[in-house]
């Protein structure tokens, strides 16, 4: 895999990222590479924890033939602007603008061009279907159909669940903190009316930033309409073992996307961060799973229905 930085203004902010192509120098295909939700950089790397995977998959598709294009988030990696202010409807700009440098490149336009969006990223990906670019198909990892609100609220339960199972002094002491900070759902709540309240991008608690407007948007997002709107070949794929979007969700898309082919799968074990699970799923486990390759199954899956939109357009 040749790789090469690349780097567009948009919205005032340089935005950064990396555009792979295959080694032996032969492309047929290119595709723009979302990333979920956080403070992410092109590999999906935060500083909490590393996850790389879109440099596993760039490498991937690489040997597929296929070209790619990653990029750090506003205010993430190499990129300027401010990541706690930037909302939903930023992060679809700023991918719009990858996918306007994909088509003004000399040798990336002429190529059929694909999307591959993950969580929150496979939120974005279809919106871009309806912004006038030529859209070949595209990747859904762990899309979600379930209200952003109620995604929230489950999250939290969860988690709050993984604190009570904890075991040894260290859990008791977490559980400690926990119930002297007072009913973790009632705090959500309140949170989420002060946000729907205010127009600001941003508001504090207690010195930390909460990024209002991102929450405000992902809310109002209505995404069994978005899907309802795909008009090109997908690609669905969930883990089974996914606690940040429901597995079932998967299976809801062939309800929604209607006007397209749509091919789903559920993958046994497979996590949210793309790796397999054999044990209880837990995000106290994501540390450990993310020095683990991603799940060998999931690339075949993506290069297997790559290859097989490539066949069917020539």
């Amino acid at each position: 895999m040749i790789e090469q930085s690349a780097t567009i203004n948009h919205d005032g902010n340089s935005l950064e990222g990396t555009l792979s192509t295959p080694a032996s120098g032969t492309t047929n295909k290119v595709m723009l590479l979302i990333a979920g939700s956080g403070p992410l950089d092109r590999n999906q790397n935060s500083a909490k924890v590393q996850l790389n995977l879109f440099n596993a998959i760039a490498e991937c598709l690489a040997a597929a033939g296929c070209a790619s294009i990653r990029y750090d988030k506003r205010g993430c990696g190499n990129s300027e602007g401010n990541y706690d202010a930037t909302g939903h409807s930023d992060l679809v700009a700023d991918a719009n603008a990858w996918l306007q440098f994909i088509k003004a490149h000399p040798t990336l336009a002429r190529l059929p061009t694909y999307l591959l969006g993950h969580s929150e990223g496979a939120a974005i990906a279809p919106q871009l279907l309806s912004m006038g670019t030529d859209i070949a198909g595209q990747i859904l990892l762990c899309p979600f159909v379930e209200p952003f609100e109620q995604v929230m609220r489950r999250q939290a339960e969860k988690a709050l669940a993984e604190i009570a199972a904890l075991p040894g002094f260290k859990g008791k002491l977490i559980r400690f903190f926990v119930r002297l900070s007072g009913d973790q759902m009632n705090k959500q709540k309140k949170l989420i009316e002060r946000i729907r309240a205010t127009k600001k991008p941003t508001i504090t608690i207690k010195k930390q930033v909460i990024n209002a407007k991102w929450i405000r948007e992902m809310i109002e997002l209505d995404m069994p309409s978005i899907y309802a709107t795909v008009t090109v070949p997908t690609l669905a794929v969930g883990g089974e073992k996914d606690l940040q979007s429901l597995p079932e969700d998967v299976n809801k898309l062939r309800e929604l996307i209607t006007q397209a082919p749509l091919q789903t799968n559920i993958l046994t074990d497979l996590t949210h961060i793309l790796r397999s699970d054999p044990e209880e799923p837990s995000t106290q486990r994501y540390t450990q799973l993310s020095l683990l390759d991603v799940d060998a199954r999931l690339l075949s899956t993506i290069t297997t229905w790559l290859n097989a939109q490539h066949i069917q357009s020539i």
